[in-house]
């Protein structure tokens, strides 16, 4: 299994963008031990499928910058890093009035 963010829109025209996050084992191992130890609120959610309101996309996105300051320190977390950066990329290409969901799990 693993973890991924959904993104639905208004239209229908438009297909969900999906947003590949973590596999369960690292999720584990690395993501959510930092996110307990950092006192986040989403992150910690991930496994249990939280829809996030478009409003809380500012939230969310603040939650992965602190996690990836958090690993920053150790250069075995390098593609973690890069992945956090990805995720930021994606999240702040999109247009919140295009967006009507936004589901991880």
């Amino acid at each position: 299994m693993s973890v991924a963010i959904l993104i639905n829109f208004k239209s229908t025209d438009r297909a969900p963008h999906y947003i590949p996050v973590s596999t369960q084992g690292a999720y584990h191992a690395l993501w959510l031990p930092a996110a307990e130890k950092l006192g986040l609120k989403w992150v910690p959610l991930f496994e249990d499928g939280p829809v996030v309101d478009v409003n809380d996309l500012p939230a969310l996105m603040d939650e992965f910058r602190q996690l990836r300051d958090a690993l920053a320190d150790s250069p075995k977390n390098d593609s973690l890093l890069e992945r956090i950066d990805w995720i930021l990329e994606e999240l702040s290409g999109l247009d919140l009035n295009e967006v009507s969901e936004i589901a991880i799990g």
